[in-house]
């Protein structure tokens, strides 16, 4: 049990890039590479259950029901959804033989994105069903346990002196870079350095967002729990964040997209023979693993 945990705190930790969602969504699927494919894959059900029962004391139906959501969840994914990141993993490599441009970058982000909101979609019905299930008193524990984790995050975060924020985003967002690359040379690290001092945000602020949401999220499940739309209003809140930003946190995020971007297409076209090479094969790798993946049955 103890080292699921670490296993999926180590990997949440490589993955969490702290800058805006655009930026998340291009290192999406390296998520999976950088923590061992099929590892963690064939473990996914598994964690999730793990977490979820560790936000909310859950009775032996209700966990078997999970279990049972969880798996059904997985094998669709498996099958249907593997198949796509193979694919697109696929194309992307082809493309990246030459250096790449902002707009492929762009329409890259935008898949991967439509690959999330397709998961979402489909597992809506059954977070709906499993909501639905819960007691009055379940629903509680389960929104005071997310609110804590709100707490502690802001503790550790808004602590810290804007300087060394920056400079863990810098080293965050090299170490991603040099998962799939190789070491980067100094000039390239002074190249996202230079880049990420344009960016805007506040970590504290991206807090008070998530607090928000979990706060208008509580309210949905509150009025709508039981109705028939629930499922739809659950996949809508959640593939649809944008709709329930302020002006402000809006125009932020799309002054730092466009500057994300243009540094990714930037940091690409600076890249040695080796340092291409390195990351075609590891997308060509990730690729064939995938598929490999979706061909294996599914674990229970």
């Amino acid at each position: 049990m103890r080292n699921a945990r670490v296993i999926a705190d180590d990997c949440s930790r490589r993955r969490s890039i702290r800058i805006r969602r655009s930026v998340a969504a291009v290192f999406l699927l390296g998520s999976l590479a950088a923590c061992g494919t099929q590892f963690v894959y064939n473990r996914l059900g598994w964690l999730t259950h793990y977490y979820l029962s560790s936000q909310v004391s859950l009775d032996g139906p209700q966990s078997s029901e999970l279990r049972a959501n969880l798996r059904e969840f997985f094998v669709w994914h498996r099958r249907t959804e593997l198949p796509r990141y193979a694919s697109f993993l696929e194309r992307f490599a082809g493309a990246a033989e030459r250096p790449l441009v902002r707009e492929q970058l762009e329409s890259g982000s935008g898949e991967i994105e439509s690959f999330v909101r397709a998961s979402i979609t489909h597992g809506a019905p059954d977070a709906a069903r499993w909501l639905n299930g819960l007691r009055a008193e379940q629903v509680d524990e389960l929104f005071a346990n997310f609110e804590k984790k709100e707490q502690e995050s802001r503790a550790e975060h808004c602590g810290i002196e804007p300087s060394r924020r920056r400079e863990k985003s810098v080293e965050r967002f090299i170490e991603n870079v040099e998962d799939w690359t190789g070491r980067l040379r100094r000039s390239q690290r002074e190249l996202v350095a230079a880049r990420l001092a344009r960016t805007t945000g506040d970590p504290c602020l991206d807090l008070s967002a998530q607090e928000r949401s979990r706060i208008e999220f509580r309210a949905l499940v509150d009025r709508h729990r039981g109705q028939l739309d629930f499922a739809d209003r659950i996949a809508s809140f959640l593939t649809r964040p944008e709709d329930r930003w302020e002006p402000a946190y809006a125009e932020a995020y799309a002054a730092n997209r466009a500057i994300i971007f243009d540094l990714i297409a930037d940091l690409d076209h600076t890249m040695g023979a080796e340092q291409r090479r390195r990351a075609i094969s590891r997308l060509r790798d990730f690729a064939r693993n995938l598929r490999r993946l979706a061909a294996e049955p599914s674990e229970s």
